[in-house]
């Protein structure tokens, strides 16, 4: 369809007409905003989750292999009786140490006996000894005692030598005979060491082989831990560390929520401010409470990401134990600040991307603004404005 050219320039004149009449406030034909007296307030929303106060942690037992495998694990949320199992952790390194420790228990016990075999026949071997001594001693004690006119004079002599020699072999086979049996006492005590130590060690590890299995202290309901920087709940085939918590059975008789605040708002939030929490689950029912306390130190929400947090523990002031349950999400309102009887403006009649902000009067004059601090629909104004001023809302 071929359009008239002069149809076409008289559309153009009156586009480009109709723009240069448009004014540069956009609400200049709008209702006046008022400045006026009154209360305003400053808010904060910070996303969290409902937890309990208190728990019974358990945690993944201390073991040589350091990092454990989850090889069972209870159902998040479930009830649970005294004694029931929730977290079951790969025990077949255990077992496997298990057998070899008590291969070498069996090992040092027979190192024991045979000691003891070996200690027998030696100080049999040094008792014979002396006895054979003894008997030199008392034939050479015969001999010198044989009158001296029945022998020569170098006969007599030879007796009283081959006493002396049998005395000292008597002498050094009862001290052979005292060092077998004492030297017998300790290898066999040191046998008996290396016993005790493999016995301990066997003990231990079958200790470690009952803690791999995770029960209930008492009933409850059992919340299965977070991964430390996947985001998500533990599962099976998770490795864990000792000390790490895998479940828990929370007391319900007192609840509190764990928020996060993004580092980009460090320090608006500080210990004792108010707040409004609302439960995603029940939004009909709000709670109250105020910031308990806040981490000072940032830490990473995830491994995969570079934003920071800050965690936040909010304390509620009435929270009904029929609604509340851990890891429900919550929208916490915190209010940031709060000014009873401040001149408000309102935030459309406000230009506050200049330096310094400014207002338009309904008169047409541009007026610079102090202002102490912004919610969603208004600012507290310290300067510029008086109550009562009118102003155009500015695009």
């Amino acid at each position: 369809m071929r359009v008239d050219p002069r149809i076409l320039g008289a559309l153009v004149f009156a586009s480009c007409a109709s723009a240069d009449a448009t004014p540069p406030f956009a609400a200049l034909g709008s209702a006046p905003l008022m400045v006026e007296r009154g209360a305003i307030e400053q808010h904060l929303v910070l996303t969290g989750e409902v937890d309990a106060a208190l728990s019974i942690q358990l945690q993944a037992p201390r073991t040589e292999d350091w990092q454990l495998t989850i090889r069972w694990l209870a159902e998040d949320g479930a009830q649970v009786k005294a004694g029931d199992r929730l977290v079951e952790f790969d025990n077949v390194a255990v077992v496997d140490r298990i057998n070899e420790l008590d291969l070498q228990v069996s090992e040092a016990a027979l190192a024991i006996d045979e000691q003891r075999a070996k200690n027998d026949v030696a100080i049999a071997d040094k008792a014979f000894e002396v006895l054979k001594q003894k008997a030199a001693v008392g034939k050479a004690q015969l001999d010198v005692k044989v009158p001296p006119e029945l022998v020569s004079r170098r006969e007599a002599t030879n007796f009283v030598l081959a006493l002396s020699r049998a005395e000292v072999a008597l002498t050094t086979a009862t001290g052979e005979l005292r060092a077998a049996e004492k030297g017998g006492q300790l290898e066999t005590e040191v046998k008996r060491i290396a016993y005790d130590k493999a016995e301990r060690a066997l003990q231990g590890t079958e200790a470690q082989l009952e803690g791999l299995s995770l029960t209930a202290p008492r009933d409850g309901l059992v919340i299965v831990g977070d991964h430390p920087w996947e985001g998500r709940k533990l599962q099976v085939g998770d490795m864990a560390w000792p000390g790490m918590t895998v479940a828990k059975l929370p007391d319900f008789s007192e609840m509190l929520v764990r928020a996060k605040l993004s580092d980009v708002d460090d320090g608006r939030v500080q210990p004792g401010m108010k707040v409004a929490c609302v439960v995603d689950a029940a939004p009909e029912a709000p709670l109250s409470g105020f910031i308990a306390s806040v981490n000072p130190v940032a830490q990473e929400s995830g491994q995969q990401t570079t934003r920071r947090f800050f965690s936040v523990v909010v304390e509620l002031e009435a929270a009904s134990v029929e609604v509340l349950r851990p890891g429900l999400s919550v929208q916490v309102d915190v209010t940031t600040r709060q000014a009873d009887d401040a001149l408000v403006a309102p935030r459309a009649g406000l230009d506050l991307a200049s330096d310094p902000p400014r207002a338009r009067l309904t008169d047409g004059r541009d007026v610079e603004v102090t202002v102490d601090f912004c919610n969603a629909h208004g600012c507290a104004i310290t300067a510029g404005l008086a109550e009562g001023d009118l102003l155009r809302g500015v695009p």
